[in-house]
């Protein structure tokens, strides 16, 4: 069973979010992270992160290259940030996602994303007509 951390895109007052821009992310390890790095958070849509992390990456390598550290130790360096961006990838796709704007409301679990999708909306289902209700009387 996996984790999805589950974001709603920014409405309209009193408005419903639609499903199809509602992000579901996968809480762990990302391996598509780990092998793709600056490429991975492109397609995840985390242009400020990927750019960020794109400088890091030349940044470190140009200090390596000037201070002549060997290429074991920037092999190793580059391993561990690897394994870094595998462990938080999702999270800093979660920073982007609350950068335009996406509030994380709710943990569903599943096996996949699709049920974790099947598991949120039929409990969304039955919240949101008492929850429309109640932005009415108030």
């Amino acid at each position: 069973m996996a984790i999805f951390t589950v974001h709603l895109p920014p409405t309209a007052q009193g408005a419903a979010p639609a499903p199809e821009k509602i992000v579901f992310l996968r809480d762990g390890f990302s391996w598509p992270a780990f092998f793709l790095g600056p490429f991975w958070l492109l397609w995840r849509r985390a242009w400020i992160a990927a750019a960020a992390w794109t400088a890091l990456l030349t940044v470190i390598g140009f200090v390596a290259w000037k201070l002549k550290i060997s290429r074991d130790a920037m092999s190793w360096l580059g391993l561990a940030l690897a394994v870094w961006l595998g462990l938080e990838g999702e999270r800093i796709v979660a920073w982007a996602l609350a950068r335009r704007g996406y509030v994380e409301t709710d943990v569903v679990v599943g096996d996949d994303e699709e049920e974790a999708e099947m598991a949120f909306f039929h409990r969304w289902r039955g919240i949101a007509p008492q929850a429309r209700s109640g932005e009415q009387d108030a």
